[in-house]
């Protein structure tokens, strides 16, 4: 299989990600098999405290005029940095489940 540039395994290499977001996508999002393609966006600052990574499901993502599902968002922080991460998939809800149990534990 021909590697795909600016991409390791699923997920998208365009931006630095926060501290332990790699390691926590590549061990609960990206073994999903309906995810596609998944791409963190720009870090920006925010006024949080602490120095866990905390990841959230933010909502469904639809493209045109709200008829084609195309993934979800996620919300990560760490300390006072907050990314959101684009998930490509046809089943964001096996995303959400994912996130939920985490968060839950």
């Amino acid at each position: 299989m021909a590697t795909k540039k600016n991409r390791k395994g699923k997920i998208m290499i365009k931006h630095h990600r926060i501290k332990n977001l790699d390691n926590f996508l590549e061990r609960y999002v990206e073994p999903i098999e309906s995810v596609k393609l998944i791409t963190p966006g720009a870090i920006k600052v925010g006024k949080g405290t602490g120095e866990n990574l905390k990841v959230t499901y933010g909502r469904e993502m639809y493209q045109g005029s709200g008829q084609i599902l195309t993934g979800c968002k996620l919300n990560a922080t760490s300390g006072n940095s907050n990314q959101e991460i684009l998930v490509s998939t046809s089943k964001p809800e096996k995303v959400k489940e994912v996130i939920d149990k985490i968060n839950k534990t």
